[in-house]
C-alpha cells in the first residue's frame, strides 16, 4: 500500500495506476469481500485492520499529494493520470472545515480548484506534478 502511495506521489501515475487497478481487482472483487465485511473467523480471512486507511491514502496522499503543513492549510501535488480528464474528491473534513477538490486537465496541464461551504479557497492552473499551497480561510 505505501509502495502504490509512493508511486503515485513520485509521478510514477501509469505504474502506480495499473498496479492499483490490479490490487483492486482483486481484493475487492476477488477472493476477499470488501473491507467492512471481512473479518476473521467469517471465510478464515485475515487481514490488517489498517488496510482500509491505507488504500484510502493512496488516493488522498498519493494521486491528489495532500499534505498537511498546518492546522489551516496543506499542500497539495496532484498527479493526473494519462487519459483521466477529471478527478475529484468530495465532503473532505479536515483543516477545521469541509471541502471539494477538483482537478481537471486543461489542454497539457491542469486546474485545480477547492471549495469549501464559504466558497472557493484556491483556484489556479499548475502543471501535473506541481505543489500548491492551500490556507483554508
Amino acid at each position: 500500500m505505501y509502495g502504490l502511495r509512493g508511486a503515485f506521489a513520485a509521478g510514477e501515475t501509469k505504474r502506480g495506476l495499473e498496479f492499483l487497478k490490479y490490487y483492486s481487482e482483486r481484493r475487492l472483487l476477488g477472493e476477499h469481500v470488501p473491507y467492512p465485511v471481512e473479518a476473521f473467523p467469517e471465510g478464515n480471512q485475515r487481514h490488517l485492520s489498517a488496510e482500509s486507511g491505507l488504500y484510502c491514502r493512496i488516493y488522498t496522499e498519493g494521486l491528489f499529494g495532500i499534505r498537511p503543513t498546518g492546522l489551516n492549510q496543506f499542500t497539495i501535488t496532484p498527479q493526473m493520470p494519462d487519459g483521466w480528464k477529471v478527478m475529484k474528491l468530495r465532503n473532505i473534513h479536515g483543516f477545521q472545515h469541509t471541502y471539494d477538490i477538483e482537478v481537471e486537465m486543461v489542454e497539457s496541464k491542469i486546474h485545480v480548484k477547492v471549495k469549501t461551504e464559504n466558497g472557493i479557497v484556491f483556484d489556479q492552473t499548475v502543471a501535473n506534478g506541481i505543489s500548491c499551497n492551500v490556507k483554508m480561510l
